[in-house]
């Protein structure tokens, strides 16, 4: 599984006088396959509204939490946004819904460690291409599933 990182220009702002501007995008990249695993609404989404831009160096200080988290340094971690709790171990990371916590609409996502590092790790390449329409990273996201995802 592929996730594809790129630039859009957003327009929805015109209405209230400010000129299109550059926005960055993350979808999952895999052909004929519908995001029934969630990682377009959860992994993706929360990698560009919780970590938007690495504006507060939050997206390093994730990588560095993640590594610890992964040789034992640590048991777990937890970081945040606007959209979702990412309640981070070595058997997987949960997501939770920053407002409505878990219900029906927003029901807890998993994934695994390997795959929210490599999603990190890309996002963070990602950034440090020039901004530009013509920016584009795909990345390969490890197969896998969670362990204990409650």
């Amino acid at each position: 599984m592929k996730a594809r990182f790129f630039y859009q220009w957003n327009h929805h702002e015109p209405v209230y006088g400010h000129a299109p501007y550059l926005l960055a995008h993350a979808v999952l990249v895999e052909p004929g396959r519908f995001d029934k695993d969630g990682f377009n609404i959860y992994l993706l989404s929360a990698l560009m509204s919780d970590f938007s831009a690495n504006r507060f160096g939050d997206l390093d200080t994730a990588l560095e939490e993640v590594e610890k988290v992964q040789t034992n340094q640590s048991d777990h971690f937890e970081t945040g946004g606007q959209d979702f709790v990412h309640h981070i171990t070595r058997s997987r990371v949960r997501f939770e819904h920053s407002v409505f916590g878990e219900c029906p609409e927003w029901p807890i996502w998993c994934c695994t460690l390997s795959q929210y590092k490599a999603a990190l790790q890309g996002y963070r390449s990602f950034l440090d291409m020039p901004k530009s329409i013509d920016s584009e990273l795909t990345v390969e996201l490890p197969d896998g599933k969670p362990e204990h995802c409650r």
